[in-house]
Parts: C-alpha cells; sequence; structure tokens
C-alpha cells in the first residue's frame, strides 16, 4: 500500500510534497488515508494549526468520533485502532489544531489529482523503504508473530480459534481415507456448513436432520459396519448390508447399494437427486453475473466434472454427498465467477439436496434396517442391556502399512499460523488464505504490551 499527502500555504502554492510506501497490514483505502494524516500531524511543531482536505468521507466521521470526542471503548472494535490511538496522543501531546474538509472524489480537483497521481507513483518507486514513523500508541498492543493487531482484538481471536479448529478437523485421517484433503475445498465447505445455523437448528423442529448433516461429513452416521464395529457382540462383523446381502453397509453403500423394491431404488434415487442438484446449480449459474462472458462450451464443461460422475460413483460425487466441496468444481467455476457468487450459488441447494437424502434415502433406510434388527433379535432392550467391547475408533484412522491413504507429513500442524498471518498482510479473510504446504519459519507467537 502507499499514501501520498501534499502541503499548501494559504495563497494555494505547493510548499512539498510526500508519498511513501506503508505496511500491507489489514490493506483498506482507509488506512493509507489515516496513515498520510498521521505523517502530517507527526511532522507538524507544537501548537499548530492545520486545515486537511480529503475525499475520504468515512476518515471524517471517523475523526470527529474518536479523536475530537472524548475516547470510547468501542473504538477498540473497529479496524485501525492504532492508528487512531496514535492520533488522538500526537493531538493531545502537541495541542494541534485540526479542521478536516471533505473534497468531492472524482471531481476533476487539480490538488486532490495531483494527491492521486503521488499515491500511484509509490507504487513504481523503487528506491522508497518504509520508516514507522513511531509505535503506535495505545494502552494495549497486541502482536502476532511480531506483527501489531490493528483491528477488532475480539474478532482476531476467534479467527485465530476457528483457524485452529478448521485445521484439527481437516487433519483427520477420515478426511484423508480414499484420497488427498486438497482435492476438498475447505473455504467453501466451511461457508456452507455454517452458513445454514439458522436454517437447521434444533429449535425449529429439525434437530434429527441437524444430526444427521453432522454425522454425515464426519462418516458417524450408525451403518451397519460402524456399528459391528462399536459392538461386535450384537452386530455379527461377518454381516453384509441388510437390503442387498451383497457389500458391506458403509457410508458410500448407502448411495450404491443395488437392492430395489417395486417403486424404489436408494441408487436410482440417489442419482436423480445429484443430477437434479447439478441442474440447479446450472441454471444459477446460467443466470448468475460472471467475471467473463460464459463460453458456448460452459454447460458440457459443467457437466463432465467428475463430481456428477454417479454410475458408479467418483470419489469426487461421494465426498460432494458428504457436503465435501470438490476442489474440481469450485476450481472450474473460479475461472468465471467471483469466490462469493460461487459459494452462495452452491450453499443452498447443497443444503436442499442434504435434506432430500435424509428424507428420501436415510430415513427410508432407518425403518428397513430396524424391522431387520428386531428379526435379528437385536432390540432396544437388548442394546441397553448389554454391554461389551465398545472401540469408537474410526476405521480409516488405522492405515495398514500398504494402505494407500495419502500421507499427512505434508501437512503442517502450525499450517493455522500462515492463514492468519497473511489475512494480516493481505486482507480479507483468513479462510482466504488456506494454504496447506506452507510452512513458517517463525513459531506462533501471541504477544500482548501494555503501555
Amino acid at each position: 500500500m502507499t499514501y501520498a499527502c501534499t502541503a499548501i500555504d494559504s495563497d494555494g502554492f505547493i510548499l512539498e510534497s510526500h508519498y511513501n510506501t506503508i505496511p500491507s497490514l489489514f490493506p483498506s483505502a482507509l488506512r493509507s488515508e489515516v496513515f498520510a494524516l498521521l505523517h502530517e500531524l507527526d511532522s507538524l511543531p507544537q501548537n499548530a494549526k492545520i486545515t486537511v482536505t480529503t475525499d475520504c468521507a468515512l476518515l471524517l466521521s471517523l475523526w470527529s468520533l474518536y479523536v475530537e470526542a472524548p475516547f470510547i471503548p468501542r473504538m477498540l472494535n473497529e479496524s485501525n485502532h492504532l492508528l487512531w490511538s496514535s492520533l488522538r496522543y500526537l493531538v493531545s501531546q502537541k495541542n494541534l489544531d485540526v479542521t478536516l474538509i471533505k473534497v468531492p472524489a472524482h471531481a476533476d480537483d487539480a490538488l486532490n489529482n495531483h494527491v492521486d497521481a503521488l499515491a500511484k507513483a509509490a507504487h513504481t518507486d523503487s528506491s522508497l523503504s518504509f520508516q514507522l514513523l513511531s509505535e503506535p500508541i495505545a494502552p494495549c498492543i497486541l502482536q502476532f508473530n511480531s506483527l501489531s493487531v490493528d483491528m477488532n482484538i475480539r474478532k482476531f481471536i476467534r479467527d485465530i480459534f476457528d483457524a485452529k479448529s478448521l485445521l484439527t478437523l481437516v487433519i483427520l485421517p477420515r478426511f484423508n481415507s480414499n484420497s488427498s484433503i486438497f482435492d476438498i475445498d475447505w473455504a467453501c465447505t466451511k461457508f456452507c456448513l455454517s452458513n445454514n445455523k439458522q436454517i437447521f437448528s434444533h429449535r425449529n423442529g429439525r434437530s434429527a436432520f441437524c444430526a444427521f448433516r453432522i454425522k454425515l461429513l464426519l462418516d458417524m452416521l450408525p451403518t451397519l459396519t460402524t456399528l459391528q464395529r462399536r459392538r461386535p457382540h450384537l452386530y455379527d462383523p461377518s454381516w453384509l448390508c441388510p437390503q442387498c446381502n451383497s457389500f458391506p453397509e458403509t457410508l458410500d453403500h448407502l448411495w450404491t447399494c443395488p437392492y430395489i423394491l417395486p417403486d424404489f431404488s436408494l441408487f436410482n434415487t440417489f442419482k436423480t437427486l445429484l443430477l437434479d442438484l447439478r441442474s440447479k446449480y446450472l441454471d444459477n449459474l446460467l443466470s448468475a453475473t460472471p467475471l467473463i462472458s460464459l463460453p458456448d462450451s460452459f454447460v458440457d464443461e459443467f457437466t463432465a466434472i467428475d463430481c456428477w460422475k454417479c454410475d458408479p460413483p467418483s470419489i469426487s460425487c461421494l465426498r460432494l454427498a458428504r457436503e465435501l466441496i470438490p476442489m474440481s468444481l469450485t476450481g472450474f467455476l473460479r475461472t468465471y465467477f467471483s469466490p462469493s457468487t460461487i459459494w452462495s450459488i452452491l450453499d443452498t441447494p447443497l443444503y436442499n439436496f442434504h435434506f432430500d437424502l435424509y428424507v428420501q434415502i436415510w430415513l427410508c433406510r432407518s425403518i428397513f434396517f430396524h424391522h431387520w434388527e428386531l428379526a435379528q433379535g437385536i432390540t432396544n432392550k437388548v442394546k441397553s442391556s448389554a454391554f461389551g467391547p465398545s472401540p469408537i475408533s474410526h476405521p480409516s484412522s488405522i492405515n495398514s502399512p500398504d494402505s494407500s491413504a495419502p500421507s499427512l507429513a505434508t501437512v503442517s500442524l502450525d499450517s493455522w499460523v500462515s492463514w492468519v498471518y497473511s489475512y494480516i498482510i493481505r486482507g480479507g479473510s483468513w479462510i482466504s488464505h488456506l494454504d496447506f504446504w506452507r510452512r513458517l519459519t517463525v513459531q506462533p507467537l501471541l504477544r500482548i504490551s501494555f503501555e
């Protein structure tokens, strides 16, 4: 980022112009404006009087709120609160008389255009070397890996724990038993999982569906193979799928079971729901505003993505059924749409898809499975009274030496530090800086200093 400012006398003659680069921490246009103002005030003598013109209306409103008015704790919730604290300190210590005036932006104001040109020139001036005016003046300064955290501190702490929690989730063996975790778009997956909190909350009568989604994601649905692993004294490990009696009833088998009733087939129902999801996505994509014009081949290329291959289902298809968004899907769409557009388009239809899986497949299977249990003499009374070994480890957490599961050696356990570090430097959200391959050489450090 850069900033620029020009000093003029009372007759309108330019006395001095200055531009420089500033650290790209939490980048924003407002931050550049505040830095320019901080530079000007820092160069003034005691008891000086100055009139500052700017085209940033937000700078004027925040100046009156955080500098001219008495201190309010709300300022600590704002981005750039360290800069605002420094401005308050300079104005108070130097007894400055500062007046801010708004000039129209893009109104062909000569001086405003001059300053804009200086700021642009700073981007190409390789001789610039930023020197911090002074240490930020604030009652409390939070640092992350030696970088001052100049944003809402509570939100920043929450982001750290969110990033660590996501990393803990994605490195679970259950997510890489068949393919690499790098094939999953975790940012989009997290958005879809967290964006419907009210829709499937416990308060609206859908607590069972809420539990279904969580167990589906974590591969913890009580399929026969799961029950055989947890309670082998009740469920014979040699039993196969109660419906087709041909394959073990795993999570993936739920959607591919070949058992067919006269008017119902699990596999055909799954294919119908998946292709319906693809059609809804296509309709929404074709009606959305793309970054570039969609080619004539867009529909054919979209329908050819491997996550739509359901006969037999591809790994990406089975992961989509678990609400794990394949990277192949979002990677293709990023060529034509912004991430926010992609996420908003994928979200609601995917939620409805899983609700249909729950109603049309899982509930029907559960009714059949209940009657099958009764036929085997496994009643609720037997379940509650039978105590035996109950291992709860996930099957994919125990890998044989010749297992083809990808190694997690390439996934750094401190990757979350990289995400947060990039988020500080480059802005945006930490979720947009996921990088499982990068390992920082610095140690994660959260430091608080008090003045």
